[in-house]
């Protein structure tokens, strides 16, 4: 894991531009402002529990864990005293979405706990190919009281050859008190990642003639607790919190450069802002 730059410096919410709705070469195709007193059905589904480390506790049956509430989402991980359990929530776009090119946006912050794994994700949808092979692009991931948010991607080439092969992801300073914009730029011939429109990471989706994400993404948002990376949690003494502003899906114009640019960009330490 390359780290691409240091920790922010402390204290620091300077007004990240929080309203683009344009970027050169693409158009906006979808956008979710959470106006509305629930989610765009259209658009998602309430995760349900599996057994997989991010949706362990995953649960419909507390209302109280997902709220839309000033106009953003927040989704709530919890410790249940009454039955000694984690509870969570999550929004996922399973059988809903279909994305394939474009840029995502999405402008969150969260807090900050022992165990607490608040992630903005995507996941290749195919019914007979089972993960890694089916990709995964981990937008935004963060873990425990950490300064960093992991970017990284998961496919059939990471799994075989691990870090022999090309540098999956990287790690950058935020302040996660703060909103930031978490995006992912997919291409046809390669990933971007980005946080507060600096490019964060690269990562190629043609190696030795074999495309590495040949399937269509949807979106996940979790807001968990415990697993075998984060560590074992702590009952936190409140609800810990994802808060989402928007998320924005746009597309990408005919022969457009799609951002060719980015790559002489060079990472550098991030300022958020706190609204």
């Amino acid at each position: 894991m390359t780290i691409l730059s240091s920790i922010l410096a402390a204290g620091l919410c300077a007004g990240q531009e929080s309203d683009r709705l344009q970027y050169e070469g693409y158009r906006l195709a979808w956008e979710e402002n959470f106006a509305s007193e629930t989610p765009d059905s259209t658009l998602w589904s309430i995760v349900p529990a599996q057994p997989y480390d991010w949706a362990r506790h995953m649960t419909s049956e507390r209302p109280d864990l997902m709220e839309i509430s000033g106009g953003t989402l927040k989704l709530r991980a919890d410790y249940d005293r009454t039955t000694g359990t984690y509870v969570t929530a999550g929004l996922w776009g399973k059988g809903k979405q279909e994305i394939r090119l474009g840029r995502i946006d999405v402008r969150a912050r969260f807090d900050s706990g022992q165990g607490f794994w608040p992630a903005i994700w995507m996941l290749g949808y195919a019914s007979d190919v089972s993960w890694p092979h089916n990709g995964e692009i981990d937008i935004m991931e963060h873990l425990n009281q950490d300064s960093i948010v992991y970017q990284t991607v998961h496919n059939g080439l990471t799994e075989r050859e691990g870090y022999d092969g090309p540098d999956r992801g990287g790690v950058i300073g935020i302040d996660s008190s703060c909103f930031n914009v978490y995006s992912v730029v997919i291409e046809e011939h390669q990933i971007l990642l980005l946080v507060n429109d600096q490019l964060c990471h690269t990562y190629p989706r043609v190696v030795e003639g074999e495309e590495q994400f040949p399937y269509p993404f949807y979106l996940i948002l979790s807001a968990q607790m415990g697993g075998s990376w984060v560590g074992r949690p702590v009952p936190p003494e409140q609800p810990l919190t994802l808060e989402i502003d928007y998320i924005r899906h746009y597309l990408p114009l005919p022969a457009s450069d799609m951002h060719f640019d980015l790559l002489g960009q060079e990472a550098v330490t991030l300022e958020g802002d706190d609204r």
